[in-house]
């Protein structure tokens, strides 16, 4: 009842109902691609380092680019940060296209196209993140970031099932289409729409307005074992996402249709967790993070065994709720704890981590799947995950601590 009434709120303000309609729309688009791509390159090459490669190569630029992002989120105004980002998002979609259909891609195109791809992301989620808070009721910020994170996982279900099947049908290039088409309206919304009041403190230099990021995280020790908490996670256990191609045709037998849903059913576990999310108070949610890494951890082992397709499915869904919890979970502890002023930097060292952390792992872990089997390799990473997220349970009644008197101090102004 209580999520209902939260929901109900946010959607009766304008600006954020259509933000999720037209967000979502364009979300779709982008799964589209994403899983077009990868089966793409999986047809092409057939090989789990490539398209370790391939994914790593769209979310490394996060480790370098995802700290300067949060200077401009928090230098300029960020929708007109979010208007570049979109707009180049295009450009890329059309060169796909492109490429496709002049018979002229390869896996060193697409590489170079991820790279372009990852540069214009890790851009893009920190503004995006630290945009939701100035298009809803101040009161009201916390939610909107909850349930906008139902936005993506609604997105990773119907794009995958939809481009599934459209790939049997009609073949990838039918997938990287639509994705442009999809994502002129949301562009449009956010060249028209007005925003709350963003706060922007006098500027220096790039180099100490960073720096000051870095430091708030570091000394709050919250902060920092949240940030390090989903580094371990994104690097060891979300690469099992980029092997899902493998998992799909060469253990469980079902080809590109198979690989449409399962990843819809991580993507509708993550729904389910996100709207239990926000059903949380904030000050809860810190244990439920650390509960739930122990359950995903073990649920990826399982998985990493599995030789039956339904089976494989169930687990994708506890997989998709469980990590929902643990990464907009955090997110969302670090929003509360993060003043205005410095939002954006704090949230580009969390898309470092959720997806810098993931990139370096997919390519770690696809070349470790060249030499041994990727259940090994998926099973080696759940263990390590396991043991990160029982350290992280027995710190967190200390954590609870110290993260109760932060939110206190933000809410006091000091």
């Amino acid at each position: 009842m209580e999520i209902l009434t939260k929901t109900t709120s946010l959607f009766k303000q304008k600006t954020y109902r259509y933000f999720f309609i037209w967000q979502l729309i364009s979300y779709v688009g982008g799964w589209m691609q994403g899983t077009a791509l990868n089966w793409l390159v999986y047809r092409l090459t057939h090989s789990s380092l490539i398209l370790g490669a391939v994914v790593c190569a769209s979310l490394v630029p996060s480790l370098l680019f995802s700290p300067i992002s949060g200077i401009l989120t928090d230098r300029f105004k960020r929708k007109n940060v979010l208007i570049a980002t979109q707009c180049l998002f295009l450009v890329h979609g059309t060169l796909l296209i492109i490429l496709f259909f002049t018979n002229s891609i390869n896996e060193w195109y697409i590489l170079g196209l991820s790279i372009f791809f990852g540069i214009i992301n890790s851009f893009d989620i920190p503004t995006r993140e630290a945009l939701i808070p100035l298009l809803v009721k101040e009161e009201d910020s916390l939610n909107a970031i909850s349930t906008s994170s139902i936005l993506g996982n609604a997105a990773n279900i119907l794009g995958p099932l939809i481009g599934g099947i459209l790939i049997t049908k009609y073949g990838e290039g039918i997938c990287f289409i639509l994705n442009v088409v999809l994502h002129v309206p949301f562009i449009i919304f956010l060249i028209l729409v007005g925003t709350r009041k963003q706060v922007i403190k006098e500027f220096t230099s790039p180099l100490i307005h960073m720096k000051e990021g870095f430091i708030f995280s570091w000394r709050n020790k919250p902060i920092k074992a949240l940030l390090i908490f989903l580094g371990m996670f994104s690097f060891f256990g979300l690469s099992f996402i980029a092997f899902l191609p493998i998992f799909s045709d060469e253990i469980l037998h079902t080809g590109a249709k198979g690989l449409g849903l399962l990843t819809g059913a991580s993507g509708l576990g993550a729904i389910v967790g996100g709207f239990y999310l926000a059903t949380r108070p904030v000050v809860s949610i810190k244990r439920l993070v650390a509960y739930c890494g122990m359950i995903f951890s073990m649920c990826l082992l399982c998985f990493s065994i599995s030789k039956s397709f339904i089976v494989s499915i169930l687990l994708l869904l506890i997989l998709g709720f469980t990590f929902m919890i643990v990464e907009v979970g955090t997110n969302t502890l670090l929003q509360a704890m993060s003043p205005d002023y410095i939002r954006g930097r704090v949230i580009g060292l969390f898309i470092t981590m959720i997806m810098g952390m993931f990139s370096l792992g997919t390519l770690v872990m696809g070349a470790l799947g060249k030499y041994f089997p990727i259940q090994t390799v998926t099973a080696t990473g759940a263990f390590i995950c396991l043991v990160s997220a029982i350290y992280f349970t027995i710190k967190v009644p200390s954590l609870i601590k110290e993260l109760v008197a932060l939110i206190d101090k933000k809410e006091a102004g000091t």
